[in-house]
C-alpha cells in the first residue's frame, strides 16, 4: 500500500473544489493506494511508471509515483467545472 502526500498549495486547490468534485478526487486516491499504475494513465509520450495521470470528465490529476518511499505524491489538480 502506497501513502499519499499534496503539499500545503495543492491541499488547498483540493479544499477549494466543490463538495462532487473533492468527493470524487478523494474516492479515487483512496482505491489507488493498492495499485496506483493500474488506476492511472502514462503522463505524456513516455511511460515512464513515474508521472501518472487520472482524468475523469471535469477533473484531471497528475501523480509522482515513489516506489522507494511507497508514497503517491499529488503533482497537480485541474478542474473544469463542468459538474
Amino acid at each position: 500500500m502506497f501513502r499519499l502526500y499534496m503539499d500545503s498549495t495543492i491541499h488547498a486547490v483540493y479544499r477549494d473544489l466543490p463538495d462532487k468534485a473533492r468527493a470524487r478526487v478523494a474516492q479515487f486516491l483512496l482505491d489507488s493506494v493498492n495499485d496506483p499504475r493500474a488506476a492511472t494513465s502514462p503522463y505524456g509520450d513516455v511511460d515512464d511508471g513515474l508521472m501518472r495521470l487520472w482524468a475523469a470528465g471535469d477533473l484531471a490529476l497528475v501523480l509522482l509515483i515513489g516506489d522507494q518511499t511507497r508514497t503517491i505524491t499529488v503533482l497537480s489538480i485541474a478542474y473544469a467545472g463542468l459538474d
